[in-house]
């Protein structure tokens, strides 16, 4: 009877420290999975810096040559300035998605939660890879990886079968997923209108006066009277363009100074 009573508790424990294991397992084989996802999201949030400082730096020159009346160089600088809009729109949508994707992989306690959530986790990834592989190509590899640790989270728990067929298809997006690309789009419209504004452009009128406030010594103040008698405009019409100038981001007014 001792030998029996010793044979059960020996069983007992190795299933007790099999389940330890278990446990174990899918905390180390999720903690590589944020890792990876970690590391692309860094990444991108690197590759999004750069495109912003490159920009702010030809809205600058942009800027300064509109100032030189050169609208030829500012038209350059104005279609870099696009196409760095447009490279950063994708990115920063990557990385806006591959956050979300991670806040939902950090709150997976246990293995069960992240069978429901494999298939939008998945088809995200997807998404993300096909708009960022031609920007940073190097991505793509990261992004199979972590595609590949989600399978492995659930291929390890033997409970890959209770995946109906129709939901491992990444062909059409679930509307959790298109919720959070929907989510995404609505920040990156504002983010976008931040980091990279538009170039002015100028009418006629504006050029010139525009050009007379440049010419003022530093540190003047602008008198639109004596602007007005310079140019042969209008005080009024003047008074509109400043108005102008001053949306436009050109040029600052303060306390009915210009500056």
């Amino acid at each position: 009877m001792g030998r029996l009573v010793e044979y059960i508790r020996a069983r007992t424990f190795r299933r007790g420290r099999g389940v330890r294991e278990g446990a174990d397992s899918y905390s180390s084989r999720l903690s590589s999975a944020l890792l990876v996802l970690n590391t692309q999201i860094n990444r991108l949030k690197n590759k999004y810096a750069g495109l912003e400082a490159r920009g702010k730096e030809y809205f600058e020159r942009c800027i300064q040559a509109l100032q030189m009346g050169d609208e030829g160089y500012a038209a350059i600088y104005a279609g870099e300035i696009a196409e760095l809009r447009r490279i950063a729109r994708i990115v920063l949508q990557s990385l806006l998605v591959l956050e979300q994707v991670r806040v939902r992989m950090e709150s997976l306690l246990e293995l069960r939660e992240i069978i429901g959530l494999a298939p939008v986790l998945k088809g995200l990834l997807e998404r993300v890879k096909v708009e960022i592989v031609k920007i940073i190509p190097e991505a793509a590899e990261s992004l199979d990886s972590l595609s590949g640790a989600i399978d492995s989270l659930i291929a390890g728990s033997g409970m890959s079968a209770s995946l109906p067929a129709q939901e491992v298809e990444h062909n059409e997006l679930s509307d959790e997923a298109i919720r959070i690309l929907d989510e995404a789009r609505a920040i990156i419209a504002q983010k976008m209108a931040e980091s990279f504004p538009e170039v002015p452009t100028l009418t006629p009128k504006e050029r010139i006066i525009y050009n007379y406030i440049s010419s003022l010594p530093e540190g003047a103040v602008l008198e639109v009277e004596a602007c007005s008698r310079a140019l042969g405009i209008p005080e009024g019409e003047v008074e509109e363009v400043l108005k102008k100038l001053e949306e436009k981001g050109l040029i600052e007014v303060s306390q009915g100074e210009l500056t």
